[in-house]
């Protein structure tokens, strides 16, 4: 037993290590003392979370009412639950991304048990489906970065894992619930899994199902209780205003583009491998690859994420499914592997020193997450530089303005949690007015909705900190505001702001 578990074993201690490594290389240092920041998105919810901790409930702005910014709530609760603790706001992001190491570790322990599941006797597909999983680019980016990626794919997981080991159904709908809890469009997961559970007995599918309808419509319920709507501000922001083709076409557009290469040769593979091997009517083959089709199409039909360019590998969503056809690429590669070994070998030969599922797995990462991880070692993480940038922004209107400075942003994520000013957002993730709005250009997630007339000529900020391709054109020959040398717009009649030391350079 201690021998089996001895490659997971070193897995794990190799994949620790390397996500430590991975953290404290996105630490920077303001004024002598380190920080620690997460993604842009992720520190919306940080806000809210911060907020929720302080007593002020879930709102943008403090005394404001409440409003639905965000659409991982279960995360965000739990954001809100290590705001409790006196963590510093230079190092409170840090205990984020430990805890996402910890929920990544979990992972590539539950995905060896599912490929021990899967095929017991194997040498081949545990240590390949775990060495693929822990070094899969999007999903340690995406969770080490605070995203609630990492911690939906461990719950989808354990699921799969509890289903095909045909263990109590009750934990199975705790963890449905759960992982809706977190971010409601895991329903999508939960069904396929669903699915599996009735086409094995109809019986088993019961109470996973009642759990899937139960905990979706009592948040539906919450939203609409508390902040008035039953979808999220977000939704409406980036879905609507589009046709539902036009969301399409981009959908399709950038999984071409993007997760072609992350998916492609797993895929074809894994086709392939079914059609010989005579898997089309093996149930757990069709659950793997069902999750991981039903997660490209939602990504698809939802026109996609808004950082494809940047991170240049699959986005959160199909992130999510990867892990099941890894698993199902695993499954199929070990068959091989075993025929060919059984094919060629002769009783005088010694058994290999270096089981080839480790090669097999570093090519297959060199080819799906090779480029990625080869700009990181170049240039750090994605995103990272603006990520810092932003940090000292909100910084330095902390130290330039009193606290009854209004801020507008178009990045409502590092420049209004470190500056804990009151924040307009001006792409309407968190106004609701804007999010409802027509759309401008082209569609592209997050990013086609603004109404300059309202939240600057009619709101007034006192600043406007941060740039957008339209702005430059609205703010010409206004003037309310002057725009200083390191491009802050300041209304000219405000009493809450130090322009002096605010026009000082802060990157």
């Amino acid at each position: 037993m201690n021998t089996k578990r001895t490659p997971l074993n070193l897995i794990l201690v190799v994949a620790a290590i390397f996500y430590l490594s991975f953290i404290i290389g996105t630490s920077f240092v303001v004024n002598g003392e380190r920080y620690f920041t997460l993604v842009d998105d992720a520190m919306i919810s940080m806000r809210y979370s911060k907020h929720l901790a302080q007593g002020h409930g879930l709102t943008w702005n403090i005394g404001d009412a409440p409003i639905e910014g965000f659409t991982n709530f279960g995360w965000t609760l739990y954001l809100s639950f290590l705001h409790l603790f006196s963590i510093p706001i230079s190092k409170i992001s840090l205990a984020v991304m430990l805890t996402s190491m910890v929920i990544l570790l979990a992972n590539i322990r539950i995905v060896w048990q599912i490929a021990t599941a899967l095929l017991p006797d194997s040498k081949h597909a545990p240590p390949f489906a775990a060495l693929v999983t822990a070094f899969y680019f999007p999903l340690v980016f995406w969770s080490l970065r605070g995203m609630e990626v990492g911690l939906l794919t461990l719950l989808v997981n354990l699921s799969i894992l509890l289903a095909i080991s045909r263990r109590n159904t009750i934990l199975i709908s705790i963890l449905f619930a759960l992982s809706i809890l977190v971010r409601l469009d895991t329903v999508i997961a939960a069904v396929v899994i669903t699915i599996y559970l009735f086409a094995r007995n109809k019986r088993s599918a019961i109470l996973p199902l009642l759990s899937i309808i139960i905990t979706t419509i009592a948040i539906l319920w919450f939203q609409q209780f508390y902040f008035g709507d039953f979808l999220p501000t977000t939704y409406y922001q980036k879905v609507t205003g589009f046709t539902t083709l036009e969301r399409i076409r981009h959908g399709m557009l950038v999984f071409n583009q993007y997760a072609t290469r992350d998916t492609l040769f797993l895929l074809l593979f894994s086709l392939t491998g079914i059609i010989f091997y005579k898997l089309q009517h093996n149930r757990e083959s069709l659950l793997l690859m069902g999750l991981f089709l039903a997660q490209c199409a939602y990504s698809i039909y939802v026109g996609g994420d808004y950082a494809e360019p940047e991170t240049d590998s699959a986005n959160r969503f199909i992130t999510q499914g990867m892990p099941a056809l890894i698993l199902l690429f695993s499954w199929l590669a070990s068959l091989v592997l075993s025929d060919l070994i059984s094919a060629q070998s002769k009783p005088s030969y010694s058994t290999p020193k270096v089981n080839p599922a480790i090669p097999l797995s570093l090519i297959t990462l060199l080819i799906i997450s090779g480029e990625a991880w080869f700009n990181y070692s170049i240039d750090n993480a994605p995103l990272l530089k603006a990520d810092i940038r932003r940090v000292k922004l909100g910084l330095h209107i902390a130290n330039n303005t009193t606290y009854e400075a209004v801020i507008a942003v178009h990045a409502a994520g590092q420049i209004p949690y470190f500056s804990e000013r009151t924040t307009i957002d001006l792409l309407g993730l968190n106004d609701p007015i804007v999010a409802k709005g027509l759309g401008h250009g082209e569609f592209y997630p997050g990013h086609n909705k603004w109404d300059y007339d309202y939240s600057i000529g009619e709101l007034q900020p006192d600043l406007i900190v941060d740039n957008f391709a339209p702005l430059a054109s609205f703010m010409q020959g206004n003037e309310k505001y002057k725009k200083l040398r390191n491009g802050i717009y300041v209304l000219k009649d405000s009493v809450l702001v130090d322009a002096k030391g605010l026009s000082k350079e802060y990157r």
